[in-house]
C-alpha cells in the first residue's frame, strides 16, 4: 500500500479526484491501494533556545553565539494562545493548532504502518515544499522508499500526468536541504543577532530585534522617511508654447478619414461599439475648417539639462525668443489596446485591498484563508503567480455561470473564445492565479470584508473574457530646428471595454490626457506660434510608504542593492517568477514581517502612511550594516544554490557563524534609548511574553504586573507564573498581621488568591 502526502488539503483533494477510488475520512482519503493525507504548511519547527537549555531563558553575552546547526532539534509546531489575543485571533490559532496536531498524528501513524510499503512525496514543487514533507519523513525515522511527484496544477489531467512521471525523491532532496539551510541561518541570525544587539544596546524600552527580512524592510521605511525629511525643494522650468492650427478640409484629410474608418473596422469586434465610434469619427470630420489651439512643450536640448531638468530660467528665456512664426506641425496617431489586468496573486490582492479599502495585508491573508478553507470560494490564496493553465480556460464557462449566480449579476459581451494572456501553461509556477471556484456561495453569509474580497477576485477573472480598452494616442511635433522641438500628446478612449465593468477604484491607471490635438488627423499642418510662457515647478520628494507600496517594493528590493553581483543574485533567485524581481520574503510571510514591525514598535501608522518610530530609527542606525540590508539574502542565496547542486547544509551555517563572529568582534556604544534592558525571569502566564523585574514589581509588556511581596521570593514567583500553588509564610493582611497560606495566581492574573490558610 502507498502513502501519498500532499502539502495542503486542496492538493490532496485534487489528487483524490484525479486518481479516483478514494473514500474521504477526517484528515485523509483511502482507496484499495493508497492512503492519501496532507500537511498544513510546516507541521514542524525548530525549537527555541530555552527549549534546548533552560539557561537560555536569560539573555547573556557570555552565552553568545548560541550554536545553531544541523544538530538543532525540531518539534511539532505550536501556537502560544495567550489571553492578550482577540477572541477571533484566539479561535483562529486554536483551530489551526487542532489541524496541525491531527495531521501530524495521522502522518506519524501512517508512516509507521507496516502495510505502507512506499511513500509518495506530493509537496509543492519548490524548495520549501520539498523540505516540508522531507522533514516529516526524517522526523518520524521513516526508512521506506520515497517517490516524488511534482504537481504545479490541480487540474485533473495535469495531476494524472504528474503521477505518470514520478521519480525517486533522492533526486530532489538537495532542494529541500537548501531551504533547511536557510531556516537554520534565519534562526541563527535572529536568535544571536537580537540577543547580542539588545544586550550591547543596554536599553530598557523595547528590544533590538534582528532578522534577515525584517531588518532590510525596516531599512526601506527608515531610508524613505529620512529621504523625505531631508528633501530640499528646488525649482525647475518648463517652456510651454501656444500653437494655432487650421483644420483644413482637403484631400489629405479625406484620405486620412478613410484610413481611420479602416482602422476602426479592424479594431472593433463588437458591432454596436463600432457603430458609436464611427459616428463620433464622422462628427469630427464634419467639423473641419475650425481653428484649433494647442499647447506644446519644448523638449529641452541635453546641454541645458541638470539631472534631466532645466534649472536655469534665463536659458529658457533665450530659447523662447527663437521659437516663433509659422512652422510645420506633424501629427501621428496610434491605436493602443489595453488588455484586462491579470488575475490576482496574494501580493497584488493585498496591495489592491489596501489601496481601495485600507485593509491590512495580514487581514487580507486571513480573510482569503477563510474564503478558501471555510467557504471553498477561491483557489489557493497564498499564490505568488498570476497566470492560469489552459485547463482553467476550458472550465471557465461553467465556473462563470456559477459566479454570476453567486453575485446575482449578468455580464454582457462575455467571449469564452478569447484566450486572455493570463492563460499560459509555461508561466504557471508551483501555484496559479487566485480565481473563484465552481462553488455555490451565499453572499449573505459573508462578512463585509469577505464579500468585498470575493467579489474583486471574481471581477478580475470575469474581465479576462471581456474586450480590451481601445485608445487613440495622438502625437504632435514641431521641429523649429534640429535642437529645438515642441511636442504634445493627447489620448482619447474609443472603447472602454472591460473598464465599463470594473469600478474606477478597482485599478490605478494614468489619467486620460485628452486635448484638441486628438481632433487632428495624421499628416502635416501649417501652424503659427502665437505665444508662450515659462512654468516654474518644484521638485517633490517621494511619498512615504503605505502598506501597498511597501509590499510592492519588497518584491523588488534588489533595485536598492548597489553591489552588482548581489543585485543579480537577488534577481536570479526570482527568475521565472512574474511580478518578482529580486524580492525579499515570500507572499505568505511579507504581511507577517510588516505586522511584526508594528508589534515591536519600530513603525507606526500616520493616516495610511507607515513611518518609523523613534525606537525604529535608533535601532536601524544601531545594528551592524552586515545584517540590515538585502545583501544578506543575496549572499545566502548564492550558497543555497550550491546546496541545491550537492553542497552541504553546513556551508551556509558556517558562513553565517563566521560573519556573526566578525560582527561580535566590533565595538558598539550604548544605544541612548531608555535605561538598561532587564533580564527575562520567566514567561508571562497571560500572553507568553517575557517578564522582567523592576524595583517594585514583575512586569510584562502586555500589561501583566505582580507587585513585589517580601514573603514571595523570585523563585517562588517563578513557580506561581507556571501555574503552581505554593505555600508561603510571613504574608501580611491589610491590618498588618502575619499569616501563612497556600496561594496561586488569580484567574485574571491580577495578584494572587488564597487557596488555603495554614497554621503558622
Amino acid at each position: 500500500m502507498d502513502l501519498i502526502i500532499a502539502e495542503k488539503k486542496g492538493v490532496a483533494e485534487a489528487i483524490a479526484e484525479a486518481l479516483g477510488g478514494f473514500e474521504k475520512s477526517t484528515g485523509y482519503f483511502e482507496s484499495e491501494s493508497s492512503i492519501l493525507t496532507w500537511a498544513s504548511g510546516h507541521l514542524l519547527e525548530l525549537k527555541e533556545p530555552q527549549e534546548i537549555d533552560e539557561k537560555f531563558k536569560t539573555w547573556k553575552l557570555l552565552d553568545l553565539p548560541i550554536k545553531i546547526d544541523e544538530t538543532w532539534e525540531r518539534r511539532p509546531k505550536f501556537y502560544n494562545v495567550g489571553n492578550g489575543l482577540s477572541k477571533e485571533e484566539k479561535e483562529r490559532l486554536e483551530n489551526s493548532q487542532k489541524v496541525i496536531d491531527r495531521q501530524l498524528g495521522l502522518i506519524e501513524r501512517f508512516l509507521k504502518n507496516k502495510e505502507i510499503k512506499k511513500v509518495i512525496h506530493a509537496g509543492d514543487p519548490d524548495s520549501e515544499g520539498q523540505l516540508l514533507i522531507d522533514e516529516l519523513i526524517e522526523y518520524f525515522s521513516c526508512k521506506k522508499p520515497v517517490m516524488r511527484v511534482l504537481i504545479n496544477d490541480n487540474n485533473t489531467n495535469k495531476v494524472r500526468e504528474a503521477f505518470k512521471k514520478m521519480e525517486p525523491n533522492e533526486k530532489y532532496q538537495p532542494l529541500g536541504k537548501a531551504a533547511y539551510a536557510r531556516s537554520l541561518a534565519d534562526m541563527y541570525l535572529g536568535v544571536n543577532g537580537s540577543r547580542f544587539f539588545t544586550l550591547k544596546a543596554n536599553m530598557n524600552e523595547g528590544r533590538v530585534v534582528v532578522g534577515r527580512v525584517k531588518s532590510p524592510v525596516l531599512g526601506l521605511i527608515v531610508n524613505r522617511y529620512l529621504e523625505i525629511k531631508n528633501h530640499v525643494k528646488s525649482s525647475y522650468y518648463i517652456l510651454e508654447k501656444s500653437v494655432e492650427v487650421v483644420k483644413k478640409s482637403n484631400a489629405q484629410e479625406k484620405e486620412e478619414y478613410i484610413r481611420a474608418i479602416e482602422r476602426y473596422e479592424k479594431e472593433f469586434l463588437d458591432e454596436s461599439r463600432k457603430k458609436v465610434a464611427l459616428e463620433n469619427l464622422a462628427d469630427e470630420f464634419a467639423r473641419l475648417n475650425e481653428r484649433v489651439r494647442l499647447k506644446l512643450n519644448l523638449v529641452p536640448p541635453k546641454e541645458i539639462l541638470s539631472d534631466g531638468k532645466v534649472v536655469d530660467k534665463v536659458l529658457l528665456e533665450e530659447l523662447d525668443k527663437e521659437i516663433n512664426g509659422v512652422q510645420r506641425l506633424i501629427v501621428s496617431k496610434e491605436i493602443v489596446k489595453k488588455e484586462p489586468p491579470l488575475p490576482f496573486n496574494l501580493i497584488e490582492l493585498q496591495q489592491h485591498c489596501n489601496k481601495k479599502w485600507s485593509y491590512e495585508s495580514d487581514r487580507v491573508m486571513r480573510v482569503t484563508q477563510d474564503l478558501r478553507d471555510k467557504y471553498k470560494a477561491i483557489t489557493y490564496n497564498r499564490s505568488d503567480c498570476q497566470y492560469l493553465s489552459l485547463e482553467h480556460f476550458k472550465e471557465a464557462p461553467e465556473v462563470m455561470e456559477r459566479v454570476f449566480k453567486n453575485l446575482g449579476i449578468k455580464v454582457e459581451n462575455m467571449d469564452y473564445t478569447k484566450v486572455s494572456k493570463c492563460f499560459n501553461d509555461d508561466l504557471v509556477t508551483a501555484h496559479h492565479g487566485i480565481i473563484p471556484t465552481n462553488t455555490t456561495i451565499d453572499l449573505k453569509r459573508l462578512t463585509e470584508e469577505e464579500r468585498n474580497i470575493y467579489e474583486i477576485v471574481c471581477k478580475y477573472y470575469i474581465v479576462q473574457f471581456l474586450g480590451a480598452m481601445i485608445m487613440e494616442k495622438t502625437l504632435g511635433e514641431v521641429r523649429v530646428v534640429d535642437s529645438l522641438i515642441l511636442k504634445g500628446t493627447s489620448s482619447k478612449t474609443l472603447d472602454y471595454g472591460y473598464r465599463e465593468f470594473l469600478d474606477e477604484r478597482d485599478f490605478e491607471e494614468e489619467k486620460e490626457e485628452s486635448s484638441s490635438l486628438s481632433s487632428l488627423y495624421s499628416g502635416e499642418y501649417e501652424c503659427e506660434i502665437i505665444g508662450g510662457k515659462i512654468l516654474e515647478k518644484e521638485t517633490a520628494p517621494k511619498k512615504q510608504y503605505t502598506e501597498a507600496t511597501l509590499l510592492k517594493d519588497m518584491t523588488s528590493i534588489s533595485k536598492y542593492v548597489k553591489d552588482i553581483r548581489l543585485k543579480e543574485a537577488l534577481k536570479d533567485k526570482d527568475k521565472g517568477k512574474k511580478g518578482e524581481s529580486g524580492g525579499i520574503g515570500t507572499p505568505a510571510t511579507r504581511s507577517t514581517v510588516i505586522k511584526d514591525l508594528f508589534r515591536d514598535k519600530y513603525v507606526e501608522l500616520k493616516g495610511k502612511e507607515i513611518v518609523p518610530t523613534e525606537l525604529g530609527l535608533k535601532v536601524y542606525e544601531y545594528i551592524a550594516d552586515e545584517v540590515k540590508t538585502a545583501n544578506v539574502t543575496a549572499e545566502w542565496w548564492l550558497i543555497q544554490r550550491e546546496i541545491e547542486e550537492g553542497a552541504s547544509v553546513s556551508k551556509l551555517v558556517r558562513k553565517v557563524e563566521k560573519d556573526f563572529l566578525d560582527i561580535m568582534s566590533k565595538d558598539y556604544e550604548k544605544l541612548e534609548y531608555g535605561e538598561r534592558v532587564k533580564e527575562t525571569i520567566g514567561a508571562c502566564p497571560k500572553c507568553q511574553g517575557d517578564i522582567t523585574e523592576s524595583k517594585k514589581a514583575y512586569n510584562c509588556s502586555c500589561g501583566f504586573i505582580f507587585w513585589k511581596n517580601e514573603a514571595i521570593s523570585l523563585k517562588r514567583f517563578q513557580e506561581l507564573i507556571k501555574g503552581k500553588t505554593i505555600s508561603v509564610k510571613g504574608l501580611k493582611s491589610k491590618a498588618g498581621k502575619s499569616y501563612s497560606a497556600k496561594i496561586k495566581l488569580k484567574a485574571n492574573y491580577e495578584g494572587f488568591e488564597i487557596v488555603e490558610f495554614l497554621k503558622s
